[in-house]
């Protein structure tokens, strides 16, 4: 009973970060929650004594939430959910400012939806999740300092192409 509790207290704390993760790579809310529980599931199924083994559950479950989801898309059961979905664009005083910034939502998202999978998962893990380096390499099974050099090259291309749409009026 114990160990019941204290899975329960570990997986409250993380589901709701595990389940972003699955939304921003699954399209539909059905298909995240489904892949969440599978997730938990999993993380059941290792036992308590393995669960508490690892350095940190949570990276773990991430990394378990992220394969889950790519296994599904490479068996075509899924599409990618967008940046747009991810994030909810802010409510300004001015009307012709909040279209604004739609758009520019817009544009940024087309381009995130551009990038290569590992450069929008280390966008979604830093930017929208907010996790540590450490925790990202340790995710995506990369060195740290890959991490940072990706992360810090992917915002420059985006902030590159932003600019150069914005200059061109696209």
């Amino acid at each position: 009973m114990i160990a019941e509790q204290q899975f329960l207290d570990q997986i409250q704390d993380i589901r709701d970060k595990v389940f972003r993760i699955t939304k921003r790579i699954l399209v539909s809310q059905e298909e995240a929650e489904d892949a969440t529980q599978e997730v938990i599931i999993k993380l059941w199924n290792l036992g308590h004594e393995k669960r508490n083994g690892f350095k940190s559950i949570e990276a773990y479950s991430v990394t378990i939430a992220k394969n889950h989801c790519l296994d599904r898309l490479k068996s075509k059961q899924a599409q990618v959910l967008t940046f747009k979905e991810a994030i909810a664009v802010p409510k300004t005083v001015s009307l012709q400012k909040e279209i604004e910034a739609t758009d520019d939502l817009n544009w940024v998202t087309h381009l995130i939806n551009q990038l290569p999978e590992k450069e929008r998962m280390i966008i979604q893990l830093r930017e929208i999740e907010h996790y540590d380096f450490d925790q990202i390499a340790t995710i995506l099974e990369i060195p740290e300092g890959t991490v940072r050099v990706y992360l810090s090259r992917t915002r420059k291309k985006l902030r590159n192409q932003f600019l150069e749409i914005q200059k061109h009026g696209l």
